[in-house]
């Protein structure tokens, strides 16, 4: 007959129930450490130890640039996000009133305020791609 465990309900909809308990965690990665550490000095020469210590720094710094790059370039995401879908929606109701103009006889401003609305829809539809090809263009330099 196999043993019965009771899980509380909050440990099992949040998947802690099965992951190690902090003390048996906190021994793996105590010799974890110790062994990752001890290793590549027990193998190294003396000058090693300035330069292992400056790559970490190093690789520590392209980490957080990386990461910075990262939240900057999704920070305005959810704006652009409520500019698109409400764009075809604000562009009709100004290409509407475009063609107003033309029944009060201006038909110069109507065809500049249809040309614009129109312009305006495409390059705000357009905006998430200029935004990709922006952060391309700083992970390149």
């Amino acid at each position: 007959m196999a043993k019965v465990q009771t899980i509380k309900f909050r440990d099992f909809m949040d998947g802690t129930w099965n992951q190690p308990k902090k003390s048996e965690l906190k021994k793996i990665t105590d010799t974890l450490l110790k062994a990752g550490v001890m290793i590549p000095l027990a193998m190294a020469t003396g000058t090693a130890y300035a330069s292992a210590a400056e790559s970490v720094s190093a690789a520590a710094t392209q980490v957080v640039a990386g990461t910075t790059l990262q939240i900057l370039a999704h920070a305005l995401d959810p704006i652009t996000q409520i500019l698109v879908a409400i764009s075809l929606p604000v562009a009709s109701i100004v290409m509407i009133g475009g063609c107003f103009f033309f029944m009060f006889g201006q038909s110069d401003k109507a065809w500049t305020t249809i040309q614009n609305a129109g312009l305006g829809y495409i390059l705000i539809q357009l905006s998430p791609l200029f935004i990709k090809v922006l952060e391309q263009v700083g992970k390149s330099i």
